[in-house]
């Protein structure tokens, strides 16, 4: 188990760059082999690079787990292709919806779903199709865009740290995994700009200080 620093073209917000599932990946399609490489060691998973909408904001598109990926709408085809064609036995689906930023709205893991209350109930229903878990609408830490809020394994969760105890416990019932808060990247609350992680492992951005990384590692399992 291994959790590694790193920077992405510069900037240290890689969870904004980037997506990981127990399974599998998404980086920037222009990111460098051995960046790749180190992903792929540290999480011990397949790693895709691509686009989405013809950008790198990978983290805020896109939302998944083992079972499946929601897409924003703003997607090209031919990314979409890309990925349904690099991953067998995962669903890979186009939410369509008026909210584009669905990374940042949806928190999950192979357990659970918990998504932003701005999604509809059409929306919800296909979150819960497409990802086949429990899905509940709820805000984290008083915010509607849950999935910028927390970074959930099978094995544990970060949240921000103006969380509450019933953001926390709600986690806990939902997700399935004990989960604590931290900062990333020397004081940032919204985690998983700076977070990917597995349950074997996290790659968190470079300016993530060494008390940051024992509390990350702490609530993650590493």
């Amino acid at each position: 188990m291994a959790v590694i620093l790193e920077d992405f073209f510069g900037t240290a917000e890689i969870g904004v760059l980037s997506f990981a599932s127990e399974r599998y990946a998404i980086v920037p399609i222009r990111l460098t082999k051995k960046k790749m490489a180190t992903i792929s060691r540290a999480l011990n998973v397949k790693v895709i690079p691509t686009t989405i909408g013809g950008t790198y904001l990978i983290g805020a598109l896109l939302a998944g787990n083992s079972n499946g990926i929601l897409i924003s709408p703003i997607a090209l085809e031919e990314e979409v292709d890309a990925i349904r064609r690099e991953l067998d036995n995962v669903r890979v689906d186009v939410l369509k919806s008026r909210l584009t930023a669905v990374g940042n709205l949806i928190l999950t893991n192979d357990k659970g779903a918990i998504v932003s209350p701005d999604f509809t109930k059409e929306e919800v229903s296909r979150i819960r199709e497409v990802l086949d878990v429990e899905v509940v609408q709820a805000r984290l830490a008083g915010r509607p865009y849950v999935g910028s809020i927390a970074v959930a394994t099978n094995v544990g969760a970060v949240v921000h740290v103006e969380s509450t105890e019933e953001d926390e416990k709600l986690i806990m019932d939902v997700l399935k995994v004990p989960c604590k808060p931290s900062t990333i990247n020397d004081g940032v609350p919204f985690v998983r700009s700076g977070i990917i992680a597995t349950s074997l492992g996290a790659v968190v951005g470079s300016r993530t200080t060494g008390p940051e990384l024992m509390a990350i590692s702490a609530a993650l399992g590493l």
